[in-house]
């Protein structure tokens, strides 16, 4: 599990630095994962193929509509959609909800700070975050 936390990390510490969340960095978990899910019918974190698979629709669901908008990145689309892979669906609900909260206190906190409307915060951090909180147990599932 930790591997997984220092996984999104990476991703994370990826977009803070270059405004990128590398496809590869994210096929390195979504390979295992679907290829689990294929062999054992669980995925990386025992979650059952019919939950991940929800999960990750579920993400997409709710992230495509902030990308055709141009308010989130292609990556942060994917990196949630592999993240809700992992979780399920009904982790991924709470998760997606708790990380709307997380970027909206980084969107305050910068306002704050800049008074800049206009700023784009980058979203992996906020994601990432939240799923080693769901990892760490302090998140509920529905």
């Amino acid at each position: 599990m930790w591997v997984l936390a220092l996984w999104a990390a990476l991703i994370a510490a990826s977009d803070l630095a270059v405004r990128r969340v590398p496809n590869l960095a994210l096929a390195l978990v979504l390979a295992p994962a679907l290829t689990a899910l294929a062999l054992t019918g669980d995925g990386l974190l025992g979650v059952g193929w019919r939950a991940s698979l929800l999960g990750m629709a579920l993400a997409l669901a709710l992230t495509l509509p902030g990308y055709a908008l141009g308010k989130l990145g292609a990556g942060d689309c994917k990196f949630a959609a592999v993240l809700g892979l992992l979780l399920g669906v009904q982790a991924t609900a709470v998760f997606l909800l708790a990380a709307a909260l997380a970027l909206s206190v980084m969107a305050a906190l910068t306002w704050i700070v800049r008074r800049d409307l206009k700023l784009r915060i980058p979203t992996a951090p906020a994601l990432a975050l939240v799923f080693g909180a769901s990892l760490a147990g302090f998140l509920p599932t529905l």
